[in-house]
Parts: C-alpha cells; structure tokens; sequence
C-alpha cells in the first residue's frame, strides 16, 4: 500500500510543478528609468517618465520598474555600501535588481517661437464703419527636445541614443504667445523611446502573411503607425568574428517594403508597396523602418542592391 501511494504522490508533484510553471510564464526583460533631467527646467520630467514608463508596459515585452521600486533599491545601495550585498550579480554590490535595460534622459528644450509668414495679414473690420485694420500673423511653434540613452546593465553596451525632437505649430497674431498641447509632444516622444527599446532588443518580425497577401507584424500602438513605410529583410546565418570568436549579428537580405495600413494594440497590417518579385515575405522575416537607402533600391527599372 505504501508503494502504490508513492508512485501516485511523485507524478503529482511534477504535474503540479509544471503546471505552476506554464502559469508563470517566460521571464520579460526589466527595464528601469534611472533618471530624467529637466535641463529646461520644464516641470514635466515626472510627467514625461510616468508616460515612458505607459508606452513601455503597453508594449507587453518588458516589465517595468517604476520609480518607488528604484527608491527602494536606493535604499538597499546605501546598505550595500557598508557591507551588504543586494545584488544577485555573482557578488556585486548594489545594482538595479531585475532590471536589464537601464534608460537615462534629459529634456533639453521646451520652447515657443514664432516665424513671420512672408508679411501675411489678417484683416479685420474691413465691411466695418471704422475701416479696415491688419495685423500681422505666424506660425507659432513649441518644440520639446529630448536626449535618450538606454544601456544593457549586464554587458555596459549602449543599445540606443537618440536625440528626439517633437513640434507642433498654429497660427497666431499679434503679440499673442504660440500654444499646443505639450502632453502631445510628450507623449510622441515617449512613444518614440519604447519603440527605440523594443526594436534594438526584438526587431519588428512578420507574424504572419494572408493569403490576400497582407503582412501581419508583431508590433502594434506605440510602436507604429499607421501610414508607416517598413523595409523586409530576409534573416541570414549569424556572423562570428573569425579571431575573438564573438558574434557579430547576422547577414540578411532586404526583398521588399510594406505600408502599415491598420494598427492594433499588439500588432499591425501592412501591404506590400515595392520588391517582393521573386521572395515573398515569411514569418520571422526582420521589418526596419524605410530608409532613403532602401526607397532607392526598390525604384522601378533599378536593380536591386542587398
């Protein structure tokens, strides 16, 4: 009897242990917002990381360390430095606990200028009694400048810089002063910082391709947009430098370029509008955003260059 009970009670708990480990899933990547600097001394450094940090969950491939996370591991660095270890990092003092990407960024601008248009005018009053009067009119514009440096915490390499620079303009007359919406811009720009982090850690792949010939992507809202111009590239073997033996990526060939026609919250249609003649694109073909580079190679009547 007790024989029978134990070849039944060992099965269970690995059933039970699997089944716990489905339901937990693939680990995500963690990333961390160390530090926004106002340098423009705008007052929107909280507000900027507190959308970076939405445009990143929304993306469902990280999980995000908010600020009071960071705090806390502040406070166990300071414990760390007099002799305690909070690090999992083989013995590391310190350190961003399950966080692999590290994102540090500066507002630089946040300004309002405005730019005469060629001595146009508004006329006012002009069936008035009183006659007509003009007044000069712009084009006001706000500009929000943003510097961005996401680093990977394990190896120090910097996975991407970026200066980005969001507008928006109106007209305006007189001595009034150019308004927008800086929660726009901001929000742009913190869409523009998670699609910079997700695409140099998981580039943009096709999903899928219909039988109408429409390209499903693995990237959805905050990633893309639709309107977007993306060029197909067919994944190659992996390049290994022949001395040190370190990787060097991999070979790839462009065959196409798509339109994003529809955007969804976790992935996106797109329609071929250039190449493909001879290679369709497949699932885990790399998308990259169009560059001038690529619209050449795909002109009508050029030969392609890969």
């Amino acid at each position: 009897m007790q024989r029978f009970s134990r070849a039944v009670f060992l099965p269970v708990i690995a059933l039970s242990i699997s089944t716990e480990a489905l339901a937990q899933g693939p680990r995500l990547p963690g990333v961390a917002i160390v530090e926004i600097d106002d340098i423009a001394q705008s007052g929107k450094a909280a507000a900027l990381t507190a959308m970076i940090q939405s445009s990143i969950a929304a993306t469902n491939k990280f999980r995000v360390i908010e600020r009071e996370q960071l705090a806390k591991l502040e406070r166990e660095q300071t414990l760390a430095k007099r002799g305690t270890i909070t690090s999992r990092d083989n013995g590391r003092i310190g350190g961003f606990e399950g966080a692999d990407y590290l994102i540090y960024g500066s507002i630089t601008t946040l300004s309002a200028s405005k730019k005469s248009d060629m001595g146009a005018t508004l006329i006012r009053g002009i069936f008035s009694s009183q006659g007509s009067q003009s007044q000069s009119c712009y084009t006001g514009k706000i500009t929000l400048g943003l510097d961005i440096k996401i680093s990977d915490k394990q190896t120090g390499q910097i996975r991407y810089v970026k200066r980005i620079d969001e507008s928006q303009s109106s007209s305006i007359c007189g001595d009034e002063i150019p308004q927008a919406d800086s929660t726009v811009l901001m929000r742009s720009a913190a869409d523009k910082v998670a699609s910079g982090l997700i695409t140099s850690v998981f580039p943009i792949k096709v999903a899928d391709v219909g039988s109408d010939g429409v390209i499903t992507l693995n990237y959805g809202e905050g990633s893309l947009r639709s309107g977007d111009y993306l060029t197909i590239f067919e994944p190659g073997k992996a390049l290994v430098d022949p001395d040190t033996g370190a990787p060097m990526g991999t070979s790839e060939r462009r065959i196409g370029i798509v339109e994003v026609i529809d955007v969804q919250s976790r992935f996106s249609r797109a329609k071929a509008v250039a190449g493909f003649t001879m290679d369709p694109p497949q699932v885990k073909f790399v998308a990259r955003t169009m560059t001038k580079d690529d619209q050449e190679a795909f002109k009508p009547g050029k030969k392609k260059k890969n």
